[in-house]
Parts: structure tokens; sequence; C-alpha cells
């Protein structure tokens, strides 16, 4: 017992160092690896035929938990690198951002 309060201090100063680290800034080769990884994502997407984009493109939707019945049109944002917009049947419309590790954020528009 009389190692108890000598154990609880050295735990939390333990505890304390684990969290003070901060990730590396990334370097020029990391950025340029990454707008690599980018524009290789997008040649690919961009070489699917139309049927497997939206095919692809309506996985994203769903697993978005996004209602679609089917993408009837998808187009590549004219400024952005693998970033397309996907209409669905209903007439709603989608942003889909491919991140470089393959990963699709689905932001929906509204409607005006």
């Amino acid at each position: 017992m009389r190692l108890l309060p000598l154990i609880v201090p050295a735990l939390a100063l333990g505890l304390a160092a684990c969290g003070g680290s901060k990730a590396p800034e990334p370097t020029a080769a990391d950025n340029a690896a990454t707008a690599q990884a980018t524009q290789e994502l997008d040649a690919k997407v961009a070489a699917l035929s139309e049927g497997q984009r939206n095919g692809v493109f309506i996985r994203a939707i769903r697993d978005a938990g996004v209602s679609c019945q089917g993408v009837t049109a998808s187009e590549r944002a004219a400024d952005a690198k693998a970033t397309w917009t996907a209409t669905c049947s209903d007439g709603s419309r989608h942003i889909i951002a491919f991140t470089p590790d393959g990963m699709a954020k689905v932001t929906s528009m509204t409607r005006q």
C-alpha cells in the first residue's frame, strides 16, 4: 500500500507524455506523392465506362447513407481532380470526391 502514492503520479505522468507528440508536417515529397495518387485515381475513374462509373458512384452514395435508386448521369468537375458530380434518377445531385487512398466523400447538393 505504500507504493500506491508513488505509482499513481508516475502513471499520470506517463500518460501525459503519450499525448504530447505532434504528427510531422508533410514534406514536399509527401505532397507530390499525394498529388500523383490523386491524379492516378482520377484517371482510373475517367477510364471506366459510363455504366461502370455510375455503378461506383451509386455505391458511394448509398454507402454515405443517401437514398438513390440509380445514377442516371455523371460528369467530372471542371476545376477539381478526382471530383465528380452524379445525378440520381430522382434528380438529386451529389458531389463525389475521391481521396488519394481511394475513399469517396459524398456531399449532397440541395435543390433550389
